[in-house]
């Protein structure tokens, strides 16, 4: 039993978190082991997809329910049989079956049938962007670093043939990483918006409008946000000469004179 299970490791090790424009962007598929897998542009191997993202459209059709999900980089169509319980605008965490499905020509479509699925924060969609980022870069990396080295790219069969399929080259591999940057990049400016805004509100709920700054980091910390964010939205706040330290530790929000 044992032989058995360990000739299915390779399924439960495939679960991938993909940016949604590199999934819809993937068409080379490999089959080992009666499985089929896809390879993706920076050479995820996956069969199956955790993703993170905000919910767009929901469409009844019959026992089927399409749901839009949008990561910031692009908008997928995902299926489910399940009852979740979804509304626009919220945020939805799945994992879900790849399925390619042959198209006109030598064309393929990505088809993902969710497993499971759940409401989640923003702050949770956030995460997975920045997980998310730092497993493509990753990826580019290491597929760089041999290219660079003019490797035998590579021993494994399946990423040669993603190599030779895709054309990867540095150029290729630039545009993936900026794809993985701006969506850092677009989530941070969103929540350094929304980040002062509470930091703000803390403050002035505070008395004298101060607060230890220990204390004002675990306040925020309850309400969602990220400690090492909060630190750098304070510093922010400071530099915009929003608030400032009265004495060491202490922050207090400067004092607009109408």
């Amino acid at each position: 039993m044992q032989k058995g299970r360990r000739n299915h490791e390779p399924a439960l090790t495939a679960t991938c978190r993909l940016f949604f424009e590199e999934l819809l962007k993937s068409d080379f598929v490999v089959k080992e082991n009666e499985e089929t897998f896809l390879v993706t542009p920076t050479c995820a191997r996956c069969n199956r997809l955790f993703g993170v993202g905000e919910v767009k459209e929901v469409e009844k059709r019959g026992k089927i329910t399409k749901i839009k999900i949008s990561d910031s980089t692009a908008t997928l169509n995902i299926y489910t049989d399940k009852a979740i319980g979804l509304e626009s605008n919220k945020f939805l965490a799945f994992v879900g079956i790849i399925h390619v499905r042959e198209g006109a020509g030598k064309s393929k479509a990505v088809l993902i049938l969710v497993e499971e699925a759940e409401p989640v924060e923003e702050n949770v969609r956030d995460n997975w962007i920045l997980n998310t980022a730092r497993r493509t870069m990753e990826r580019i990396e290491l597929l760089r670093s041999n290219l660079n080295l003019s490797l035998a790219l590579p021993k494994k069969q399946w990423m040669k043939g993603a190599v030779e399929h895709y054309a990867i080259d540095d150029d290729k591999l630039d545009s993936w990483g900026s794809v993985a940057i701006n969506a850092v990049k677009g989530m941070w400016q969103h929540y350094s918006k929304t980040a002062k805004k509470m930091v703000l509100e803390a403050l002035e709920e505070a008395e004298k409008s101060s607060m230890e700054r220990v204390k004002l980091t675990n306040a925020l910390k309850k309400r969602g946000l990220m400690e090492e964010w909060i630190e750098e939205v304070i510093d922010e706040l400071f530099a915009e000469g929003r608030c400032y330290e009265p004495e060491v530790g202490m922050v207090k929000v400067v004092e607009v004179k109408e």
